[in-house]
């Protein structure tokens, strides 16, 4: 069985108890992992109690295979249902998890956190057609994802947001959700007990030190075409381990805006009035005015193949993704400086 995206977190609040394997898999790590974590708390009290929640890596079920189904028949000494956890399990472990369907599930679930696997991969396939299993797909965060998980961190913690401040933040949070939690987090303990309502500037000083730092400044290198800037920005976001494909995604989308916008120019509209058109929001106006200088339309339109297909290169090639996430952001940063 495979569940529909826009049924998952309704489902996660009350889990089917046949199903008793769960395949959580996509291209947002953070969102597997924390809805991995919310199945496992759907059968257990803890995730700190060894006798009824077990944690491994794929390569421990690599090195051992029979431990997985060990694990999986094993009772728990307290009794209740047991869950095993396995992370980073790929296709080549379909064959392994195909010889557990005849295992023992009366008192154990089995919750497989995967990466970007196909929907035609082998484990999808095999699991969406078994009744006693369940397929999670998580794609990165859509605004209206984003949106409402803003309103859930700030909403537990009794806090607001103004409506500056909360498009500010939909703009500039990144697409896995696990980093998008830990910066709202952030935001809630910079606000503490006293306010309660922050501000533009309040999510600007807490949001924008970490992006900044790790993705805008490699973003306005690369769109302004300040070569020296963008290779020291890259080293220093690489190093701090970001992902190649998170900058070239978050890339596409403002390149997406400013041809949009570009487009209203090359029709004969100032640039200024053109970014209001684009529906760049106002925070980001200015810089993107400066972004888009004289360049065409045509120009941010290459620049968006160069960016998509370096994203298709990173998937296919086996190439290493910084290197090709490097190359394709020198490329544009070249076009963007003799322009």
């Amino acid at each position: 069985m495979e569940l529909k995206p826009a049924t998952i977190e309704s489902y996660l609040k009350k889990p089917d108890p046949a199903v008793r394997i769960y395949l959580v898999y996509g291209q947002d790590e953070g969102l597997v992992r924390e809805r991995g974590k919310k199945l496992a708390l759907n059968f257990v009290q803890s995730l700190d109690d060894p006798f009824c929640y077990v944690e491994m890596e794929s390569g421990q079920i690599d090195d051992d295979p029979a431990r997985l189904r060990d694990e999986l028949e094993a009772i728990s000494m307290m009794g209740g249902e047991r869950v095993v956890r396995v992370r980073g399990v790929t296709n080549k472990h379909t064959k392994l998890i195909q010889s557990l369907l005849d295992a023992d599930f009366s008192n154990s679930v089995l919750i497989l956190e995967a990466g970007d696997l196909k929907k035609t991969g082998s484990m999808p396939k095999l699991l969406t057609k078994e009744k006693l299993a369940g397929v999670l797909p998580c794609y990165h965060d859509s605004a209206q994802n984003i949106t409402a998980l803003i309103k859930e961190v700030l909403g537990e913690a009794g806090c607001q947001v103004d409506a500056a401040g909360m498009e500010y933040l939909r703009t500039n949070l990144g697409s896995d959700r696990a980093i998008s939690r830990k910066e709202l987090e952030k935001l809630v303990l910079y606000l503490g007990n006293d306010k309660k309502q922050a501000t533009l500037e309040d999510v600007k000083q807490m949001i924008g030190d970490s992006s900044e730092e790790n993705i805008f400044d490699v973003m306005d290198a690369t769109l302004l075409g300040k070569m020296d800037d963008l290779e020291k920005s890259l080293n220093k976001a690489f190093f701090a381990g970001e992902s190649p494909v998170t900058f070239l995604r978050i890339i596409q989308g403002q390149l997406k805006q400013l041809h949009k916008a570009a487009c209203f120019v090359d029709k004969g509209s100032p640039v200024a009035e053109a970014v209001k058109k684009a529906g760049i929001p106002f925070f980001n106006q200015n810089k993107a005015a400066v972004q888009i200088g004289r360049k065409k339309a045509s120009h941010f339109a290459q620049a968006i193949e160069i960016t998509l297909g370096a994203e298709i290169e990173t998937k296919t090639t086996g190439f290493p993704a910084e290197a090709i996430c490097r190359r394709a952001l020198l490329r544009i940063a070249m076009a963007s400086r003799s322009r």
